[in-house]
């Protein structure tokens, strides 16, 4: 049954949105922490084979458009082998879940703010280490921010209790912010 907070969201957040429906109540609760996206398209997209289990990316043809003619979409993976399959968003907790769209929303902003050359030029710098750590680590900052902290922190313990799982993705903590980190900057 559709709760009237759900109907709420729905309209302040869920516009221009295309979201799953096993995951629209925990989706429109981050959007609801960026009210600056309200009107940028964003499609969440499951998928059954990613790098990551979460990712942000314009839309193929977003990267020739002005910022308020894009798309963008994000990915959520919802097939893998343990131990990715632990950290998969189907099985993360609601404020987790959360805190995962806000770090993806975060990736959001950080495009749409971007010229088209600017954007092409972000796309090519990911691929070096020093600029992707940036890239990673604003976008969690993003998420505190936008106050989701708490989650965010939360997940950061949970992935790397994961058995198995920073041996699978050493990029973990090169890339994000650590646990300590985040306590840091809620702090």
């Amino acid at each position: 049954m559709e709760t009237e907070e759900l109907k709420r969201l729905r309209t302040r957040c869920g516009l221009s949105k295309k979201i799953p429906a096993q995951y629209e109540e925990s989706i429109l609760k981050a959007l609801s922490h960026y009210p600056e996206l309200k009107y940028v398209k964003i499609h969440f997209k499951l998928c059954d084979s990613s790098a990551a289990p979460y990712n942000t990316t314009p839309s193929p043809g977003s990267f020739f458009r002005s910022p308020g003619k894009r798309m963008y979409v994000i990915t959520l993976l919802e097939k893998a082998e343990f131990p990715e399959s632990a950290a998969l968003f189907k099985n993360l907790d609601e404020e987790e879940r959360i805190s995962v769209i806000a770090h993806e929303l975060a990736h959001v902003l950080q495009f749409h703010t971007c010229s088209v050359l600017q954007l092409f030029k972000m796309a090519v710098s990911y691929l070096v280490p020093e600029f992707k750590r940036h890239i990673e680590r604003s976008a969690d900052i993003g998420a505190i921010e936008h106050g989701l902290g708490r989650g965010l922190y939360r997940h950061a313990m949970y992935i790397r209790s994961i058995p198995g799982y920073l041996k699978k993705r050493p990029d973990l903590n090169k890339y994000y912010l650590k646990p300590n980190e985040i306590l840091a900057h809620l702090d």
